[in-house]
């Protein structure tokens, strides 16, 4: 029985933990935190995944503890709507759900997966037959494959392709969590609105609570966004509509992340003899799409399917069909991000009008290519 190490304790690394698990591989979790604590936002889980969760058996789960998805509808800061995505989508294939949530339901599947916390890798060693990776605590861990799910910052990558950089995208995102329960009435769907002042989404993570984020132009690191608190936000947001506001104001300040965007640019190899990198680490994306944790998870689905199919050469077959496709769709959410993120009135107005009168067809094509992707 292979013996592998996954690096990394988020939704890439336990979906990789789980898809491995499921093919007879003895797995093993590194998490550098001393517990596993997910950020305190929302996460759509798309069609392309819930066909794996489904699989896999989770999804009544997900049904439990999450939310239907509907629709993407993206407006105006006027409230105008400038397009409705997904109007054809049978409504159980998107499901929203609290990240803390799904981190459970995947821990849940692990069953007697090992995962031991502290655990930082510090550098590798790889032989013919296997790698043996050095811990900041000094252990060293030995395996037969290594799988990098260390995510943006990974360590097995600087060690890889140290000529790799984290690209900062231009924007700083704010994210929260509402209790909306007796004190709005969210439909189900996505709504993005896209104004000079920034682009805010929202939408309904479970039957109480409302998940909510905010981008704006910005310059990396900058002092005067970084004191920012909820009413300086809301204050920016007055002339968006009243939902934004509202759910801004029902939010508690402690229950607000704040990021710089950041990714990476995309990369033309995930496999390097007995290591493969997986999720953030191979292709770390902006947030337009929706699709950073997605891809992580078909990651994982196809790492497994093809060890399962052909263990000796498993690895190669698993960068073979996801290169291209990961690479695509990161590429598609930066100019997306570019086009999302005008400020300037003008360049908002164009903006606009041409997504406003762009062919139902073209989203639909896009959204086959991301959602309707088969293994």
């Amino acid at each position: 029985m292979k013996k592998v190490i996954i690096l990394g304790g988020g939704i890439a690394g336990l979906s990789t933990a789980i898809a491995l698990q499921r093919i007879g591989m003895n797995v093993q979790v590194f998490e550098k935190a001393a517990q596993l604590k997910p950020a305190g936002a929302g996460i759509i889980l798309a069609p392309n995944v819930i066909r794996i969760f489904e699989e896999w058996g989770i999804t009544q789960q997900l049904k439990k503890h999450g939310q239907f998805i509907n629709h993407f509808v993206i407006s105006s800061d006027k409230g105008k709507v400038l397009a409705k995505l997904n109007e054809n989508q049978s409504p159980e294939q998107t499901i929203a759900i609290h990240r803390a949530d799904l981190h459970n339901i995947l821990l849940q599947e692990l069953k007697s997966v090992p995962i031991y916390f502290e655990k930082k890798a510090v550098e590798f060693n790889q032989h013919p037959h296997g790698v043996a990776v050095l811990m900041n605590d000094g252990e060293v861990v030995k395996g037969d494959m290594l799988i990098a799910a260390d995510g943006i910052h990974s360590i097995i990558r600087k060690q890889l392709l140290p000529s790799i950089p984290l690209r900062y995208a231009g924007y700083t995102c704010w994210r929260g969590v509402t209790l909306i329960e007796n004190k709005m009435n969210l439909a189900p769907e996505l709504q993005e609105i896209w104004g000079s002042n920034g682009r805010v989404g929202y939408l309904p993570i479970s039957k109480t609570k409302a998940y909510w984020y905010m981008l704006v132009n910005n310059r990396q690191d900058d002092c005067l966004l970084s004191n920012y608190t909820l009413l300086d936000l809301i204050e920016r947001l007055k002339n968006y509509p009243q939902e934004v506001t509202d759910l801004l104001k029902f939010t508690e300040n402690q229950h607000v992340l704040k990021h710089d965007i950041f990714d990476i640019s995309t990369i033309d190899q995930y496999v390097f003899d007995n290591i493969a990198l997986v999720g953030d680490a191979a292709h770390a994306m902006t947030p337009n799409l929706g699709q950073g944790a997605c891809q992580g998870i078909e990651d994982a689905y196809v790492l497994g399917m093809a060890l399962s199919n052909n263990l000796d050469n498993g690895l190669l077959e698993y960068q073979k069909k996801r290169l291209y496709r990961a690479n695509k769709i990161s590429n598609i959410s930066r100019r997306v991000g570019v086009m999302a993120q005008f400020e300037h009135p003008f360049l908002c107005h164009i903006r606009n009008m041409i997504i406003k009168t762009t062919p139902q067809a073209f989203y639909q094509m896009q959204n086959k290519f991301i959602n309707e992707y088969h293994y």
